[in-house]
């Protein structure tokens, strides 16, 4: 009976994939190129792992990078010197849940650009889990009524359509307000050994919209439905196991 039980556990073990293991390199952000603190990515440095694509009409994309402790405080190295290129400080709630850096996307249509890294290792038909925390708020030096979501897909390139892909809800609020950090989740069935992970801001209006703040991405593995069943029913003999030693131990004291 033994033998059965730890041949059914070894095999569902066999059949489980990894999903403690998150398959996305440097998911917070904390890894760059750049000496700055705070800076454009593309510009003043970049975020080790993650490309990012051109906005379709300004060129260099206007996403920054910021670290927590000074995101209110010290200016983004920008494109845009002179300009106050930093979190709005009214409502800041001090950081992201995963601390240390976050990344903000500028919402303007012709400023956007995809922020993306390639996934390698993937099991085609897999099912995947997605998590990132993100918020909505505006620089310091922006105002007005605005909305914000992040538009997201894992598929065979960055360049998805926003307008049919997966979202966040849509947020949005008056000068300087910030709503999140939320906590997003999707799932994902691989169509290749290698897919693309990506990101979009989408917000209202052009011109000086909101940003969406990115933080804490991971992406693991599902365990299918076959390798929880016999895990239980390799638990289940162990159980089964325990009690009867408990049993005889009882008869024969």
């Amino acid at each position: 009976m033994k033998k059965i039980v730890f041949a059914l556990m070894g095999a569902a073990l066999a059949a489980a994939p990894a999903s403690a293991a998150n398959l996305v390199t440097n998911g917070g952000f904390e890894s760059t190129s750049s000496p700055y603190q705070n800076f454009q990515i593309g510009f003043a440095g970049s975020v080790n792992g993650w490309s990012q694509a051109n906005g379709p009409t300004s060129g260099l994309a206007y996403n920054l990078l910021f670290n927590s402790a000074t995101a209110t405080t010290v200016d983004a190295v920008s494109q845009y010197p002179g300009e106050q290129q930093r979190i709005a400080s009214e409502n800041y709630p001090g950081g992201s849940p995963n601390g240390g850096n976050f990344i903000a996307l500028d919402g303007d249509t012709g400023y956007n650009g995809y922020l993306y890294q390639t996934i390698s290792g993937l099991t085609v038909g897999q099912t995947y889990k997605l998590t990132f925390s993100w918020a909505g708020t505006q620089l310091s030096n922006r105002s007005g009524e605005t909305t914000e979501r992040i538009a997201y897909n894992l598929g065979n390139t960055y360049n998805f359509n926003p307008a049919t892909s997966a979202t966040t809800a849509t947020i949005g609020g008056g000068t300087h307000y910030f709503k999140g950090w939320y906590t997003e989740t999707a799932t994902f069935k691989a169509g290749g050994t290698s897919q693309v992970l990506s990101f979009l801001s989408v917000g209202t209006p052009n011109g000086l919209p909101p940003v969406a703040l990115l933080d804490g991405v991971s992406l693991n593995a599902v365990p299918e439905p076959a390798a929880w069943a016999l895990m239980l029913v390799g638990f289940g003999g162990l159980g089964a196991m325990a009690r009867r030693r408990r049993a005889a131990m009882t008869v024969y004291a």
